[in-house]
């Protein structure tokens, strides 16, 4: 049954050794149970459709490249152009431990399976990112660490869905324009996703999803952010995010009150800037430091790295070949960009985004409506439909990172739960083990459909 809740839960890591108020309003009647993955009607493909889909692309932003050792192709703004490309590290956090009764108290109210995620909380507080409230009740509220930035990972999609629905909305994005392929294989880095893009185009074949698989393969645009969402491909998500642009993938951040956060940058890009074969030393972790003192060339380094693994063929190949060859990243450069470099919000933030989402608070009804379908997907499973009318999710990993955000509806209650948990700077063995038995899953899984746990937990850190 445990299982059921976070089925096929895909991780943003390198496959190496290893709140606003309640509105005056009645709230929006939430939509009916999603399916595996949202299903539109059967296409008719306009005539322009049949265009590649640069031709139908947004404004390019694309500006001319000076010249560099290694690509000389147009490139794209820097991650950073709005929002700071780097965290501060100076935010402070809560390091205060529980007394060791209440702590025992609360271990006969946590269930088993979550429980290490609670003893995590209770032996690293500062470590911890984590806001749980139902709306409407928000004083109630678990706030521990809210408003100090952690790392996201692959969280940080729920931006770009939302960037992407607004644009469809807007008659910016034509759902049903076919991408080939070939487009999103460029943004994919082999053995750098546990297999999240190939297991989302399987699911696609395997539903005859796969428009003209004998000649030019292709899918549907609706499909993409599917395959970002539900699969959690990170081709998928830098391919929409290079089709919007970085400019607006930030401004849609700050329009969401995610101030607080580091910019979104491509998930290419960070992998890249781990280490890449036009790197000659393999002291990876200390090019990575050096960049803490220069944000602004980070953001540049990173959006050129990934122009040119997408747009160059030949730096493409060389770079899949060095990779074959080489098993840098080592785990432990993996682990400090992640720490240090890696994109960064707050739970308070994405608590509040959560809320938003669940309350079909975007900036019409249908962009609302097509982004919950996307994000609730677990409502096919029954042990949810046990629980909850709708549950909405999103999680994400990098070593020593793991993050999770969520929306709920129980049964009979007119107001969404929410929580968001990010944990990072986990050990090694923690993070390993984390990865399969999901405890803070199971913390958010109690949070989400015990009336009694969030004035439990609340209590206990009070």
């Amino acid at each position: 049954m445990r299982r059921a809740f976070v089925v096929a839960v895909v991780l943003f890591v390198a496959a190496l050794p290893a709140c606003r108020p309640r509105p005056a309003a009645p709230l929006p009647t939430p939509p009916p149970l999603a399916t595996a993955r949202p299903a539109l009607a059967p296409p008719t493909l306009p005539a322009a459709a049949a265009t590649s889909p640069l031709a139908t692309a947004l404004p390019s932003e694309v500006t001319p490249a000076t010249a560099t050792p290694f690509y000389t192709g147009p490139l794209s703004p820097p991650c950073g152009v709005s929002l700071a490309a780097l965290p501060d590290d100076l935010a402070p956090v809560t390091q205060r431990a529980l007394d060791a009764s209440v702590a025992a108290a609360l271990r006969d109210q946590v269930p088993a399976a979550a429980w290490p995620a609670v003893q995590r909380l209770i032996a690293a507080p500062g470590t911890v990112g984590l806001v749980a409230f139902q709306v409407g009740r928000e004083a109630e509220g678990i706030y521990w660490n809210a408003d100090a930035p952690m790392p996201l990972a692959s969280v940080a999609k729920v931006i770009t869905l939302v960037a992407y629905v607004e644009a469809v909305a807007a008659g910016e994005l034509q759902p049903l324009e076919p991408v080939p392929l070939a487009e999103l294989e460029r943004y994919y880095l082999p053995g750098f996703d546990l297999g999240a893009h190939r297991r989302a185009l399987n699911e696609l074949r395997q539903n005859g999803d796969i428009l003209s698989p004998d000649s030019n393969p292709s899918v549907l645009l609706q499909d993409v952010p599917w395959m970002m969402i539900r699969h959690s491909s990170n081709a998928a998500a830098d391919y929409l995010q290079q089709r919007l642009g970085q400019a607006r993938i930030e401004v849609t951040a700050r329009e969401l009150g995610l101030t607080e956060a580091t910019a979104p940058c491509s998930f290419l890009g960070q992998f890249l800037m781990m280490a890449n074969h036009t790197r000659g030393q393999a002291n990876d972790r200390a090019v990575l430091a050096a960049y803490l003192e220069d944000a602004a060339g980070y953001g540049r380094d990173l959006a050129l790295l990934a122009d040119a693994y997408a747009a160059d063929a030949t730096f493409r190949a060389a770079e899949t070949a060095w990779r074959e060859r080489n098993r840098r990243p080592a785990i432990d450069t993996q682990r400090y960009f992640a720490a240090r470099l890696a994109p960064r919000g707050t739970a308070a933030g994405y608590a509040a985004l959560m809320a938003r989402l669940a309350q079909n608070g975007l900036s019409n009804p249908d962009s609302s409506y097509q982004a919950r379908r996307y994000l609730e997907w677990p409502n096919q499973f029954a042990a949810n439909q046990e629980l909850f009318s709708n549950v909405g999710y999103k999680n994400g990993a990098l070593p020593g990172v793991l993050t999770t955000v969520y929306y709920a509806y129980r049964w009979n209650d007119l107001a969404p739960v929410v929580v968001a948990l990010f944990y990072r700077d986990l050990p090694q063995d923690t993070y390993r083990t984390w990865r399969f038995d999901l405890p803070h899953d199971e913390l958010a899984r109690w949070l989400l459909s015990d009336p009694a746990a969030i004035p439990a937990l609340a209590a206990a850190l009070r």
